[in-house]
C-alpha cells in the first residue's frame, strides 16, 4: 500500500529514527472495555437489549494487556474508563474519547445476553472494527498514532456480589501499526512499526447507569 496515502503505508527512515520516542508512551495505551454484572440497571424499553451494560465503567486493576511491536512493547490500556451508550445501528456504542478515529466502537449483545461483542464489520463504516489512538508527540513534536484493527473485543458480565457494583471483564485481540506524521504539514503519515495487542483479564465496575 502507498505509504503516503494511509496510516498503514510503508516505512520511512525518518519515522524509524523517531520510533524511540514511543518508549514513554508504551505503558500508557490500549486495552479494553467494560460492562456490567448482573446487578440492577435502569428499566425501560427505550434502553434496548444492552440496558445492563449502559453507563460508565471504571477499571479496577492494573492492566494485564500487552502491546508487542517490532521495536517497542509494554503493558498498555488507555481505557481507564469505558462509556457505553445505546447504539443506533448496534445495541451499544463505546463512546469514550480513546479512539480519535472513528470516535467509538459498536457492540452487540451476544446470544447469552451476558456479554457485549464488537460488531464486525462496523455497521457505521462497513470496515473491520478499528481504533486509532493518539500516543502523543515524538521528540520533534510530530504526532504518533497506534492504529488497531480488532479481531475480537468482548465485555463479559461477572457473577453478581451482594452489595457490590456490577463487574465485567474485558478481553480483546488486535493487530496494528505505529504511524507518524511525516513532518511535511500535509497530514500524511508513514508506518514506523507493526504490532499485536492482546488481553483477557482487565476487570471493570459499573459507576453509573442511565
Amino acid at each position: 500500500m502507498d505509504s503516503q496515502r494511509s496510516l498503514c503505508g510503508g516505512r520511512s527512515n525518518r519515522a524509524m529514527k523517531r520510533i524511540g520516542a514511543l518508549a514513554p508512551f508504551a505503558p500508557c495505551v490500549l486495552a479494553a472495555v467494560a460492562a456490567a454484572g448482573c446487578g440492577g440497571s435502569s428499566s425501560g424499553a427505550d434502553l434496548g437489549p444492552a440496558a445492563k451494560f449502559l453507563g460508565r465503567w471504571e477499571r479496577d486493576n492494573a492492566t494485564t494487556f500487552a502491546v508487542t511491536c517490532t521495536m517497542v512493547s509494554g503493558m498498555f490500556n488507555p481505557w481507564n474508563e469505558l462509556q457505553f451508550e445505546r447504539g443506533v445501528l448496534s445495541d451499544a456504542s463505546e463512546t469514550s474519547t480513546v479512539c480519535t478515529r472513528p470516535s467509538g466502537l459498536a457492540f452487540d449483545v451476544d446470544k447469552t445476553g451476558a456479554a457485549l461483542s464488537v460488531t464486525d464489520p462496523d455497521p457505521y463504516t462497513g470496515d473491520k472494527p478499528e481504533c486509532v489512538i493518539d500516543l502523543g508527540p515524538d521528540a520533534n513534536g510530530f504526532p504518533i498514532y497506534l492504529d488497531l484493527t480488532f479481531t475480537s473485543v468482548d465485555f463479559t458480565l461477572l457473577a453478581a456480589v451482594k452489595d457490590k457494583a456490577p463487574t465485567a471483564m474485558l478481553s480483546l485481540a488486535a493487530t496494528g501499526v505505529i504511524a507518524q506524521d511525516d513532518g511535511t504539514g500535509t497530514n500524511t503519515y508513514v508506518q514506523a512499526d507493526t504490532c499485536t495487542y492482546t488481553g483477557t483479564n482487565d476487570v471493570y465496575h459499573r459507576m453509573s447507569q442511565p
